[in-house]
């Protein structure tokens, strides 16, 4: 099957749109209006280690789990047209992605165009952790349907908690879940040395968690794939709920802490991009094609995801990055003359070219992909 699913486009766009502006205009505007409550605010925010999850915490693994609902599709196609040796010629180009994938995520935000490498990051940035999960994912879907999946999806979670639950590392005790001392963060210092970004985030153990918010967005994906309709919407507003569920029960004895992907964490935030889907699924997919083509503003995003978030998160030596090099001197004469709304106005500005400049792009079928 090899149409587009117009539900997944659109959320990968509307996540696309939260993090390369939308946020961030949001936010100006709130605080040009008079400010928000705190609480209200910190979702625009990080939680802090072993804080309350916010909607901002939810950006990253939406962009993971919405690669794996693509996946079934793709892997569908693969698997009609690649022939008698499609699994060979699907695991090149699985290599290939993830490669790419992972050097664009060191050009991102491991510096690798300062060509120094004792400067560099080696794994640190959201495009590596789609890599990890995108291939352990793929590995499954070349082998294994919906059960196997599951099956898989759930040895992630489980492994992933055991270790940290239940491995002692380096004279630590088991079951540490401080911000500078668990085994997650053990192992990245232990495997990245130098190279390691010294955020209280990990990379290389939680690979297990990424996996397994891939195959959750497989899973889903795959429902959508075989069923559609009423019917997937109960269906992924099941897993959904269970998922949220399962994380609290699990909270009383593994923390929710999103900076190590603790199995807790991966329950959570699956539980919501699950139910998120099941609604974007509804409303554009199950609901005619008025409303299908009320999903074409942010389908213009999430088509061309990747070329937003790169212009949007390359950074130069100034700090700024390379999509404001390009919208500034074009807004900020006319941003200024709104007085005291200038910077929410110069923010919108900015993000509407953006839009536009994806639309050109999608309107000549130009889209980058890895």
């Amino acid at each position: 099957m090899s149409e587009r699913i117009t539900s997944i486009d659109a959320l990968r766009g509307a996540d696309m749109l939260v993090l390369c502006g939308g946020a961030s205009v949001l936010g100006l505007l709130l605080d040009y209006m008079g400010g928000a409550p705190d609480w209200l605010m910190q979702q625009f925010r990080h939680a802090e280690w072993g804080g309350s999850f916010t909607c901002w915490d939810l950006v990253m693994p939406l962009f993971i789990f919405i690669t794996g609902a693509s996946m079934p599709f793709a892997f569908a196609k693969y698997r009609t047209g690649g022939g008698e040796h499609w699994r060979r010629t699907t695991a090149l180009r699985v290599l290939r992605r993830v490669v790419l994938l992972f050097l664009l995520g060191m050009l991102v935000q491991g510096r690798l165009a300062s060509a120094c490498p004792g400067q560099m990051s080696l794994f640190c940035n959201t495009l590596q952790a789609i890599a990890e999960g995108y291939l352990i994912a793929a590995v499954v879907l070349m082998y294994a349907r919906l059960r196997g999946q599951l099956v898989v999806c759930g040895l992630c979670l489980v492994s992933y908690w055991a270790l940290l639950r239940f491995v002692p590392y380096a004279g630590q005790p088991a079951g540490l879940f401080l911000a500078d001392n668990n085994l997650a963060i053990w192992v990245d210092h232990a495997l990245q040395g130098s190279w390691q970004d010294g955020t209280p985030y990990s990379w290389i153990l939680t690979s297990l968690s990424f996996g397994a918010l891939t195959l959750m967005g497989s899973i889903s994906g795959e429902l959508i794939r075989t069923y559609r309709g009423v019917r997937t919407v109960g269906l992924l507003g099941l897993c959904g709920g269970g998922c949220l569920v399962a994380a609290c029960l699990l909270e009383a004895d593994t923390p929710l802490i999103k900076h190590i992907y603790t199995t807790t964490a991966v329950l959570w935030s699956g539980g919501w991009c699950i139910l998120l889907l099941a609604a974007f699924h509804l409303l554009f997919d199950c609901c005619g094609r008025r409303m299908s083509r009320l999903a074409y503003p942010l389908q213009v995003i999430g088509c061309n995801a990747l070329a937003a978030y790169l212009l949007t998160e390359i950074h130069g030596p100034d700090g700024y990055s390379l999509w404001w090099g390009v919208a500034h001197p074009l807004v900020y004469g006319l941003a200024g003359q709104a007085g005291e709304a200038a910077a929410p106005v110069h923010a919108a500005l900015s993000l509407l070219l953006l839009w536009l400049f994806l639309l050109f792009l999608h309107r000549h079928k130009a889209w980058l992909k890895v």
